[in-house]
């Protein structure tokens, strides 16, 4: 995997790269920077507070970074980083040595730190490259798995699940530079079983939307296999569809307080 993402590869066939950047920058309902709305709803709200109010400002400046690399800001990109990587360290040096709260017994903890430093890592070495385009993607990703790391430790199980969730969907993205691998990660991934295991609230949106996720899933599914060699601007849409309607479920769960009440 690291020599996958050592080299940006020229693409075999530029006008589906072009089509996947007008979806980004121009489409009206283009994808929304990184989230860390959950990890803001657990920071000051628990007795892990000072670890949480950490990890949001890694958080933050892991956000920025992403927004200066869709600008191609090299250098503003590659200062804030390394102080977002530097910090991630220390803090990740604190509580491997004394995990913090909930996180001592939650098998997935190691694993997670570990998912972390290696996303920095990569981001690091594509910016030190110049290599900007995958930059936010995998920082957005990194963004999600900070918050998981956050509802660890304050031991918020709704929220791990629903985490864990959105780093299965936005790990689907079809990304024009790793066709097979992404096209590979679509045809793989058990979306349906996970979203069937989130036990969601059974009023009519939330029933509405789960069901318009796992429709769309399929059509991205299909839209996907059907390509060869490059993603189709039917798989580009299909996924921007289902990346909209998670955030739209997402902000129905937030207005019903679901990640906060018992």
């Amino acid at each position: 995997m690291e020599q996958v993402f050592s080299r940006l590869a020229v693409p075999a066939k530029i006008p589906t790269l072009l089509f996947f950047l007008y979806l980004v920058f121009i489409f009206p309902f283009r994808l929304p920077a990184c989230d860390n709305t959950l990890l803001e709803l657990m920071t000051g709200s628990s007795a892990q507070a000072e670890i949480n109010e950490k990890l949001l400002v890694i958080s933050s400046k892991m956000q920025v970074t992403a927004t200066l690399s869709q600008a191609f800001n090299h250098a503003a990109a590659e200062k804030l980083h390394h102080e977002a990587m530097d910090s991630w360290l220390y803090v990740a040096a604190q509580i491997t040595s004394n995990p913090p709260g909930q996180a001592a017994e939650d098998a997935g903890f190691s694993s997670l730190l570990v998912d972390i430093s290696r996303d920095l890592g990569f981001v690091r070495q594509q910016i030190a490259a110049r290599q900007l385009e995958d930059v936010h993607d995998r920082l957005e990703i990194c963004v999600s798995r900070m918050s998981l790391l956050a509802a660890m430790i304050n031991g918020n199980q709704r929220m791990k699940q629903f985490l864990g969730f959105e780093i299965l969907l936005l790990g689907l993205r079809p990304l024009p530079l790793f066709f097979e691998q992404s096209r590979n990660a679509i045809a793989n991934a058990d979306f349906i079983t996970a979203l069937t295991g989130l036990n969601l609230p059974e009023t009519v949106d939330i029933k509405e939307k789960a069901a318009s996720l796992a429709d769309n899933f399929k059509r991205l599914k299909e839209s996907a296999s059907a390509d060869g060699g490059a993603f189709s601007r039917q798989t580009l849409t299909a996924y921007l569809t289902l990346y909209n309607e998670f955030s739209a479920m997402k902000k129905l769960l937030l207005a019903e307080k679901y990640f906060v009440t018992p």
